[in-house]
Parts: structure tokens; C-alpha cells; sequence
């Protein structure tokens, strides 16, 4: 049924074993709260920061977390906004702030090119191949739970944050668009996935109807078998569908907001992505 997201809906469970990367081994990392990378991939260079504070330790596997910018930003952009930087120091988790090339997407009817990320799936896809780079150097590098891998973005990268899950579910453990919509193709992830959804009534680029088709596709992706009940009565409310394939989930949250990062998404988001 449609409720108002509550604690039991986040509730955070026993801690469970961790599954150690290979960068578990290495006896000192390094920590910082904006350390600039850059890594070739293909004949492209490719940068992002990574956030590590320092009660991140060796030996020790983290969480760890993507955040995509919307379209026309840059991952030092979101990384100098992020209130994710407050939570990851409190709970000592890494965060990655990727940075996309240029993409042209249509918007309010007319093209417009500006770095972002490519939205469908497919061997040619940059920022898939971008993300498994990422994913290979960090893991290396750091004590990264791999059970805890997660990511997260507004906008366009809402929508790339989906299709990692429906194409890299063996590596993304949950997945938590923002203000994005329904993939242009079929979503088939190889095991189900926790999905949280957040989108705005007012937003006035990325139309409610979308949002609501992304929400049914992974409904769909993810094997869900009955749908929540009741209807939106203009309150902040989330819709738990919790009988879907595996231990996933899919939280659908509609609210009063316009085409930006609500105030709450950030604690939201780390809440849900606690549970896995």
C-alpha cells in the first residue's frame, strides 16, 4: 500500500559477511576527501574523484557507492555539492564522482550536446566500458565489499545508473535513479535488483509518465508479482513492491518537487542502499 517512507520501510539489518575485493590485501591506501583520477579506456581518457575518508583502513571492506551527474555537469561539480561526503565520513563508505563525455540528447524539443552519459545498452556503449575500468581500479586498489557496490545519479544519470543495473547486475548491488525514466530497450538484469525510484510531480524535463514506465519496468526486470495498492493523495509517499524476484525490491517515491536533487534523496538513498 502507498505509505509515507517510515523507518521500518529502511530498517537497517544485521550486519552480514563481507566478500573482500583484492585490494583488501594491500596493507596502506590512500585516503582523501577529493583524490582526482584518470584512466584510459580504449583510446579515451576518462576521469573521476574518488571521496575516501580516513576511517576507511585496509583490511577493512567498505561500501562502495557511484554518483552520476545529470546532463551538462561534471563529477566535480556533484562531488563539491554532495551530501554524500557528510554520510560517507559517518559511515565509511567511498564514493566515486564520475565525469561523462559529450552526449546530445533532445530537450524541450531541440538537441543540445554536453557531457553526459550514453543510455543504451550495447558493446559500444563508452560509459559501460568506463564503468568496468572504474570498477577493476578500485576494487584493486581498495578494500571494497563487493556485495556493496551501488550507484546512484539525477537525471541522465538517472538513467545510466538504471542501465547499470539491467546490464551489470552482477557488480551493482542496488541502484537508486533520481529524476530519470524507462531505458529505451529491453532491461534484463541476470539476478534481480533493489531499485529506489525518486521523481517529481513538477518536473518539467523528465515527464511524470516517465518515471512511472521506469518504475513498471522494473517491476517487470525484477520478476514482482503484486503490485502495491492505493493511490497518491499529494503527501510525500513511497510505494514498496516487496514480492519480486530474490531479496529485491522496487520503492517507488513521487513527490512535490521540481526538475532537481530533493533535500531528502541523499539520506533516502544511503538508507535504502544500508539494507542491502
Amino acid at each position: 500500500m502507498w505509505v509515507l517512507l517510515a523507518i521500518a520501510v529502511f530498517a537497517v539489518p544485521p550486519p552480514v559477511a563481507a566478500k573482500p575485493s583484492a585490494g583488501c590485501e594491500r596493507s596502506r591506501l590512500d585516503t582523501g576527501r577529493r583524490i582526482e583520477r584518470a584512466i584510459a579506456v580504449g583510446d579515451q581518457r576518462r576521469e573521476f574523484i574518488l571521496d575516501v575518508p580516513t576511517n576507511v583502513a585496509p583490511g577493512k571492506p567498505v561500501p562502495l557507492l557511484f554518483d552520476f551527474h545529470g546532463f551538462g555537469h561534471s563529477g566535480p561539480g556533484v562531488w563539491k555539492v554532495s551530501e554524500f561526503k557528510a554520510l560517507a565520513e559517518r559511515h565509511g563508505f567511498i564514493t566515486v564522482y564520475p565525469t561523462g563525455l559529450p552526449v546530445t540528447l533532445e530537450l524541450r524539443g531541440r538537441e543540445q550536446t554536453g557531457p553526459g552519459w550514453q543510455m543504451r545498452a550495447g558493446p559500444d556503449n563508452r560509459d559501460l566500458a568506463f564503468t568496468r575500468a572504474m570498477l577493476d581500479e578500485i576494487e584493486r586498489d581498495y578494500c571494497v565489499d563487493l556485495d556493496r557496490v551501488f550507484s546512484t545519479g539525477f537525471s541522465n544519470g538517472a538513467f545510466f545508473s538504471s542501465l547499470l543495473g539491467c546490464e551489470m547486475s552482477e557488480r551493482f548491488a542496488a541502484v537508486a535513479p533520481v529524476a530519470g525514466g524507462a531505458l529505451r530497450g529491453d532491461c534484463r538484469p541476470r539476478r534481480p535488483v533493489p531499485v529506489l525510484i525518486q521523481h517529481g510531480t513538477r518536473d518539467d524535463l523528465i515527464p511524470i509518465e516517465w518515471a512511472r514506465a521506469g518504475r513498471d519496468q522494473w517491476l517487470t526486470a525484477n520478476g514482482c508479482k503484486a503490485p502495491a495498492s492505493g493511490a497518491l493523495d499529494g503527501a510525500p509517499a513511497c510505494a514498496r513492491h516487496d514480492q519480486c524476484g530474490g531479496t529485491s525490491v522496487v520503492v517507488y517515491c513521487e513527490e512535490d518537487f521540481a526538475h532537481r536533487w530533493p533535500a531528502h534523496a541523499t539520506e533516502r538513498i544511503w538508507r535504502f542502499f544500508a539494507e542491502r
